[in-house]
């Protein structure tokens, strides 16, 4: 089977749909889904959507808060490029029917850590459902869009030196066969499912990084692994732990140990408003000196009309599943895998360092994120570099590619030390824990040359895949891989990324 298209997008997240949505009509398009269109990590967003909206902010403040929050490490050109497209951002999705909570001044906007004002917009607690809802009802109404359920791009296919389209296989049929397209874009998701414990739906298993680091293109930051303070302390669901929302600490919410002590004044000057990073750690350090594996997240002292208004599905998921009534009882919570701040490079525009290849979304390191991404950052940026993407395409502007940084190799000969205490057989599940324990929150010098060394050797064993679970593994590989060597190379402590022996 051949498919020719003008653009074809891997992936059928906020940054896929918003690109497909952007570009003229004249234009023909195929969208690539692993399982059904609205099966994406963007359905799950609970915060919303960062701009500066409001009177009291600006462009100014929410670039030193992302700044701040990406500790040093931020393309600021990039910030300033991204951030300044916010109001235009939440205008385009206003307009493809996104209903956005309001009040008396407009849109209503919350709080959340790492920033210093409110500007979060948002749909109550669903924000990522309300938006992908309106813009999968767009999608449909395209006849230029070709929407390909349950099919999983396999490799980047490439001519002269430039990507000519993917490799794809039919998961109903196990049959493989090429996509061939002027404009290739990849806008798969993260890598969440290296780890056993995530937010992120079992589709986010790195496809796209690991199909670009085989072509040869630059990546980076991949270290800064982003774990969410706030993961309810439940059995999760079909792989996915569910996320308690950083708004809800934006509009009070107070974390206290097992002796019912908050803790977080200790850590940081700004409590519970600290970034990401810095609070998950504070809660990992709690646990640690405790008995339980979680902490204590209160919002009851809050009324319980607000609570139930402002979390609808953080209080009927904990109250159906767990029979805990957050407007009376504190949440159990603690770190979880939440979002990769590191990608295939990009420039704002999503261009890769591979010719007609695009990267967007969290597929994608735009330099917006640095070492630690500010909370709702990430819908925003979907948004713009879709945009601004689309942009390119459409006035058929010359590519020009980014400098490519491959990852360091020079690793072997400190992972060559564990040689002969390494396990051959392989799973998922095996995987999974393994980088759960060497390349999670904290780490160690010891654990991650012992993560390079296993990880090798399981890469080196295994069989040429043939079904979608088998590619899938070949990819959770390839990226763990990658994280830990980018891990082990960087010898400072910063944001995401806290190895102890440094």
């Amino acid at each position: 089977m051949q498919t020719d298209c003008d653009v074809l997008i891997a992936g059928n997240g906020l940054a896929a749909l918003t690109l497909a949505l952007s570009l003229p009509e004249s234009f023909r398009i195929v969208i690539l889904c692993k399982n059904r269109l609205d099966d994406t990590a963007s359905r799950h967003a609970q915060g919303g959507i960062a701009a500066a909206w409001s009177g009291e902010d600006d462009i100014e403040k929410h670039v030193a808060d992302t700044l701040e929050a990406g500790a040093g490490l931020c393309d600021e050109a990039a910030v300033r490029t991204i951030l300044s497209q916010g109001k235009p951002a939440i205008e385009w999705l206003l307009a493809q029917g996104v209903a956005f909570d309001r009040n008396h001044n407009g849109l209503h906007l919350t709080r959340e850590g790492g920033h210093t004002c409110r500007r979060i917009a948002h749909v109550a607690d669903y924000t990522g459902e309300a938006v992908m809802q309106s813009l999968i009802a767009q999608i449909r109404r395209r006849l230029n869009i070709r929407v390909c359920e349950r099919q999983i791009a396999l490799d980047i296919q490439t001519e002269s030196g430039a990507a000519c389209g993917l490799t794809v296989l039919g998961c109903r049929t196990q049959e493989t066969y090429r996509i061939r397209a002027r404009h290739t874009v990849l806008a798969g998701g993260g890598l969440g499912q290296i780890y056993a414990a995530t937010t992120t739906p079992p589709e986010c298993t790195g496809d796209a990084i690991a199909m670009a680091i085989r072509a040869g293109c630059a990546v980076e930051n991949l270290e800064f692994i982003q774990f969410h303070p706030t993961g309810l302390a439940r059995p999760s669901e079909n792989g996915r732990t569910f996320l308690i929302s950083e708004a809800v600490r934006g509009e009070g919410g107070i974390l206290t140990n097992q002796a019912g002590e908050r803790f977080m004044p200790h850590y940081d000057r700004r409590s519970e408003l600290a970034p990401r990073d810095i609070v998950a750690r504070a809660i990992a350090a709690e646990i640690a000196k405790q008995t339980q594996d979680f902490v204590s997240l209160d919002i009851s002292h809050q009324p319980a009309e607000f609570v139930r208004r402002h979390f609808p599905s953080i209080h009927r998921h904990c109250l159906s599943q767990c029979g805990l009534d957050i407007t009376r009882q504190a949440i159990p919570v603690r770190p979880v895998q939440h979002y990769t701040c590191g990608g295939i490079q990009t420039d704002p525009g999503g261009r890769t360092s591979l010719p007609q290849l695009y990267a967007l979304g969290e597929t994608a390191c735009t330099g917006l994120h640095g070492a630690n991404r500010l909370a709702s950052n990430s819908l925003l940026e979907c948004v713009v570099t879709a945009r601004l993407c689309a942009q390119t395409i459409a006035d058929g502007q010359a590519f020009q590619t980014i400098p490519s940084k491959r990852p360091s190799e020079s690793l072997s000969a400190e992972a060559d030390i564990f040689s002969d205490d390494l396990q051959n057989a392989f799973s998922r599940p095996t995987l999974q824990a393994f980088n759960q324990h060497h390349l999670g929150i904290l780490r160690n010098d010891t654990g991650l040359r012992r993560a390079i060394a296993q990880l090798r050797l399981w890469k080196q064993n295994q069989a040429e895949p043939h079904t979608a679970p088998e590619y899938e593994n070949h990819n959770l590989l390839e990226c763990s891989l990658a994280v830990a060597q980018a891990a082990y190379a960087r010898r400072q402590n910063i944001g995401a990324h806290f190895n102890s022996d440094c």
